[in-house]
């Protein structure tokens, strides 16, 4: 059975849509917002990036000294 509920974003959309089209400059000010939002998700990449580095860096730290305290504890 088909759902007859509609998306209350949509209806919001819709709702945009009508403002932008009576903008005349609508076209510039999108253009604008889309940039921030590439921008803003090139940065969450970065920093996702970075972030993962850092965490495995930790690993091998981790997995380093926890293989050098093993070692030092043999030898006594």
């Amino acid at each position: 059975m088909l759902s007859n509920k509609t998306n209350p974003f949509s209806l919001f959309l819709i709702l945009v849509l009508l403002i932008l089209s009576t903008d005349n400059q609508a076209d510039v000010k999108l253009g604008f917002v889309r940039g921030l939002i590439d921008q803003t998700s090139q940065s969450l990449s970065a920093l996702r990036e970075g972030i993962t580095a850092m965490n495995s860096s930790f690993e091998q730290a981790s997995a380093l000294f926890m293989n050098a305290n093993n070692k030092s504890g043999d030898a006594k």
